[in-house]
């Protein structure tokens, strides 16, 4: 069932069905060889999203969903080649949630660190 769910949230991240304007994040820094924080809100049982553009432009690649969050699904698209993570609570569900993306990248210095962002969620 986890594996469907996976797949329907690819899917609205592939069709551009993820909004935007159903989350909210702070603004977060993003730092290579870390896991970076990000704490954010997101409406229950509504799909959104937001872009990965540091990490892209900085050389990041290999986007997965290392831990995926407890009370719904989380998953990774493309808009227009560049990284989207999508995430879609449980239908009613209400309270915290977290998952965690894990990527590879780096800057002129230091190439392929593993880096990781964390996602926490209060999800309304």
């Amino acid at each position: 069932m986890r594996g469907l769910a996976m797949l329907t949230t690819a899917l609205l991240l592939a069709l551009g069905g993820v909004s935007q304007a159903a989350c909210r994040f702070d603004y977060g820094r993003l730092y290579f060889g870390f896991e970076n924080p990000l704490k954010g809100e997101a409406e229950s049982g509504k799909p959104c999203g937001f872009a990965l553009s540091a990490a892209l432009s900085a050389g990041g690649h290999g986007f997965r969903v290392a831990q995926p969050p407890q009370h719904g699904v989380a998953g990774i698209g493309d808009d227009s080649g560049m990284p989207v993570v999508g995430y879609r609570s449980a239908a009613g569900y209400r309270g915290p949630d977290e998952f965690v993306v894990n990527f590879t990248g780096g800057n002129a210095r230091v190439h392929d660190l593993a880096s990781g962002i964390h996602v926490y969620l209060d999800v309304k």
